[in-house]
Formats: structure tokens, sequence, C-alpha cells
């Protein structure tokens, strides 16, 4: 009996790592429009806070290190689920997930 070409392993795999791989784009597309849009907020809400009498150094300090920070973490974590859906995984990873496909495989 032939298996359908849609019900093969090889095809299940392939469609899901597709499906990753163009939500790790829009993911990258999220990232960028965000960005541009905290660094342009960062420029008019320091402004703002600085009319609007706010001279508190440490506060002013504070708001931008958070601003600065947002798109360092969110970069790091990204470039994390990069090297994950694009295979860069370290060779043990992979051993490891082998062993385990094939031990769930036989139960």
């Amino acid at each position: 009996m032939e298996r359908h070409i849609y019900d093969s392993e090889n095809y299940i795999r392939a469609k899901r790592r597709v499906e990753n791989l163009k939500n790790f784009y829009a993911h990258i597309g999220v990232y960028v429009v965000i960005n541009v849009l905290l660094f342009s907020f960062k420029l008019n809400i320091m402004d703002f806070f600085i009319d609007h009498g706010v001279r508190d150094q440490g506060f002013l300090n504070w708001m931008e290190w958070n601003i600065i920070f947002i798109p360092i973490i969110w970069g790091i974590i990204l470039l994390v689920i990069g090297i994950y859906y694009f295979k860069l995984k370290p060779e043990f990873y992979r051993n490891w997930e082998e062993r385990q496909i094939r031990k769930y495989m036989e139960e």
C-alpha cells in the first residue's frame, strides 16, 4: 500500500520547518517595526518629560536605558530562535533529538 505524499513523515517535517521559518520572518518584521517606533517614541517622550519640568536625571536615565535594553534583549532572543530554526544546533543537541525521535517511534 502506497502512502500519500502528504502523509509522509518528511512532508510533515518540511511543512513544520517552513511554518517555523515563516513565523521567524514575521517576528523579524515585528521586531524592526516595533524598534523603529520605540526609538522614535524615545526621542519624543524624553523631550516631553524635559519640556514639562521633569528634571530628575535618575528617572530620565532609567527610562532611556530601559528603552535601549528592550531591543537588545529581544534581539538576543530572536538570535537564539533564528539559530534554532535554521538548524544551527550543536551536534550533541541534534544527536539527542534523533535518539528521542527513534525512542518514541519504537513505542
